[in-house]
C-alpha cells in the first residue's frame, strides 16, 4: 500500500447489501478504527508547516486547498500552509475508496466550530470534483477540539439517498428547498438548491444554532455540493454513543464476521431509531429551519 501509509487495502473488503426495503449496506472489515481520528493533542504550527500529533509521518498530509486569485483551478507548489485553507491528510483506517480527513485551518489556528466559511471550503472540493461518487461527511461533537471533514468514494449512493422526502419549505425564486426523508428511522432533513452561497449560510445558521440548542448532528454532502442531508440525533442515558454520518445514511462497518453474516435490517432500524431525536424535537427543528431560510431568502 502506498508508502505504508493505510493500515489494510480497503478496496478488498467484503461489502454486501442487506436485505430488506433500505437496502443498508454492510462491509466486513476486521483492521478498521476510529484511533486515527484526529485530536489536537500537541499538534502545532511551525514556520507555516503543521505538526500534527495524531501524525505519524509528515507524508500523511497529502496537501491543502484554498482560494486563490485565478477563476479556475490550479496546482501550486508551496511549502507553506496557505491561509483560509483545507488540509488534506491521510485516513490511516478508511472506510471506503480515497477516505481523507478534511481539516480546516486559518491564521495558524483550527477551526473549533463549523461556520459558513468552513463550509464553504468544504463544499468547494464537492463541486471541484465533479463525481457523482464523491460525498463528505460531517460529525459534530461538543468534546472535539477543532473540526474536521471526511471524504470519500462510494461505488452506490447512500441507502439514505433512495428513500422519499416531504418538501416543507420552498423558496422558487431563489431555488431553496428543505424536505424531510420519509420512513426513516433517524430523523433527516435535507437541503436543495442551485444557489451555491445561499445553501451554505442557511446550513451554516442552522448548525450554530443547533449547537447552542445542545442538539447533536451530523452532515452528508452530495450531488456535486448541491444536496446536503441533515441528521438529528440525541445522547441519552440509554444512548451513550452516537453513529457516524455515514452510519446515519445507512453504511455500517463489522469488525467480525459473525456480526457481518447476521446483520438485519430489523438490527440496524433499532440502531438507528435509537440515537434519533424524538417527533416533537424534529418538528421543533423543522420550523426553526423554515424560519431561518426565510430570513435568508426574504
Amino acid at each position: 500500500m502506498w508508502k505504508g501509509l493505510f493500515r489494510y487495502d480497503v478496496t478488498t473488503s467484503e461489502i454486501k447489501v442487506i436485505d430488506g426495503r433500505r437496502k443498508f449496506i454492510a462491509q466486513f472489515n476486521e483492521g478498521w478504527g476510529t484511533d486515527c481520528i484526529p485530536k489536537l493533542g500537541k499538534s502545532k504550527i511551525s514556520q507555516g508547516l503543521f505538526e500534527f500529533s495524531w501524525m505519524d509521518r509528515q507524508e500523511e498530509l497529502l496537501f491543502s486547498v484554498a482560494r486563490g486569485e485565478q477563476s479556475n483551478p490550479e496546482l501550486v507548489l508551496a511549502a507553506d500552509v496557505p491561509d483560509s485553507a483545507l488540509l488534506i491528510t491521510v485516513n490511516a483506517s478508511p472506510v471506503e475508496y480515497g477516505h481523507v480527513f478534511l481539516i480546516p485551518y486559518c491564521s495558524n489556528i483550527l477551526y473549533q466550530f463549523l461556520d459558513a466559511k468552513s463550509l464553504e471550503l468544504a463544499l468547494c472540493i464537492a463541486v471541484e470534483v465533479k463525481n457523482y461518487s464523491f460525498r463528505l461527511f460531517y460529525d459534530y461533537s461538543p468534546s472535539a477540539s477543532h473540526i474536521y471533514f471526511q471524504a470519500c468514494y462510494f461505488q452506490i449512493p447512500l441507502p439514505v439517498e433512495f428513500m422519499p422526502s416531504d418538501t416543507f419549505f420552498v423558496d422558487g425564486q431563489k431555488g431553496m428547498r428543505i424536505s424531510s426523508v420519509a420512513d426513516y428511522p433517524i430523523k433527516t432533513l435535507v437541503f436543495e438548491s442551485n444557489h451555491f452561497k445561499l445553501m451554505l449560510e442557511v446550513v451554516a445558521e442552522i448548525c450554530s444554532t443547533l449547537r447552542g440548542k445542545l442538539i447533536l448532528y451530523n452532515l452528508l454532502i452530495s450531488d456535486h455540493g448541491r444536496k446536503i442531508f441533515l441528521f438529528l440525533q440525541q445522547q441519552t442515558s440509554k444512548t451513550s454513543c452516537t453513529l457516524s454520518a455515514w452510519e446515519c445514511g445507512g453504511y455500517f462497518l463489522f469488525k467480525s464476521r459473525s456480526a457481518f453474516d447476521q446483520a438485519a435490517e430489523m438490527t440496524l432500524l433499532k440502531q438507528l431509531s435509537t440515537v434519533s431525536i424524538d417527533e416533537e424535537g424534529f418538528q421543533a427543528v423543522k420550523l426553526l429551519c423554515s424560519s431561518i431560510a426565510s430570513q435568508f431568502t426574504s
